[in-house]
């Protein structure tokens, strides 16, 4: 029953954890969609695998390094593309290639399959914990606060950085920060959905809330409540039908996307 949801211990930390994770993902979306970062996410969720390989292989808290590790990444991709003039598409290539040639290397030197590690790329929120749930917590606190302060400037960086920069603000520092953002949710939302369907959760709420809006505040608004409403939905789903969780918030994600996307071009909304 769908009320077992709000009962059972693991169903209820999934469905916490869900919210908490849709919300720093949702405000995420709206820089990644304007920035056109979207393959940096399934650059970062792909390399973070070397990460996690390097925490199972050492005995430390996979979640742990692999955010070092997707930070690091983060960094390297945001370095090369800034000083050395070189895209971000083409610097994700190689490093995505590279970190996960680096995780399968690593776990060829254990002699027993890892079905945790696996469950990272493939993802299980019902197996989220309660220190899982406050982790997410701490981290969407410091990143909203984060973002409350600086968004204004953000959004002039995300217009035309140089621009900003002429302005007074320090582009590169906000520049940086964002990636590293973006890089460690990506880590937190792999044990929801996956590394190989976290990007989803990145790219869909502000793409989707686009079909809608076109200001951005009305943008970063609705995409926090579509996410809200996504998750849950694909929770509950998932729960009465035996499906996997993180592919069916995705697919209705995606649908929800489509029903919106057909019907502004037949209605030819424009808010």
């Amino acid at each position: 029953m769908i009320l077992d949801i709000f009962t059972v211990d693991f169903l209820r930390n999934a469905l916490v954890g869900g919210v908490i994770l849709a919300i720093v993902l949702s405000v995420l979306s709206l820089f990644i969609y304007m920035k056109s970062w979207s393959f940096i996410n399934i650059g970062i969720s792909h390399a973070a695998f070397g990460g996690l390989a390097i925490g199972y292989l050492a005995g430390i808290s996979p979640s742990l390094s692999g955010s070092i590790f997707a930070v690091i990444v983060g960094l390297i991709i945001g370095y090369l593309s800034r000083t050395n003039k070189l895209h971000e598409d083409l610097s994700i290539g190689i490093l995505l290639s590279l970190s996960m040639a680096l995780g399968v290397v690593l776990i060829s030197f254990s002699n027993n399959y890892n079905s945790d590690l696996f469950a990272f790329l493939f993802g299980n929120i019902l197996t989220i914990t309660t220190e899982d749930i406050v982790l997410l917590g701490i981290f969407t606190l410091f990143t909203l606060v984060f973002f409350y302060m600086f968004f204004d400037k953000i959004l002039y960086c995300c217009f035309d950085d140089e621009l900003a920069k002429v302005s007074g603000i320090n582009s590169e520092l906000l520049y940086y920060s964002l990636l590293s953002t973006v890089a460690i949710a990506t880590v937190l939302s792999i044990k929801l959905v996956g590394s190989i369907l976290s990007s989803a959760m990145m790219i869909l709420p502000a793409a989707t809330a686009s079909q809608i809006f076109w200001h951005y505040r009305k943008i970063l608004i609705s995409s926090l409540l579509i996410s809200i409403l996504t998750v849950v939905l694909g929770i509950v789903i998932s729960f009465e039908f035996n499906l996997p969780s993180g592919s069916t918030i995705v697919i209705v994600y995606s649908l929800i996307f489509f029903i919106l996307a057909i019907t502004k071009r037949i209605l030819r909304l424009d808010v």
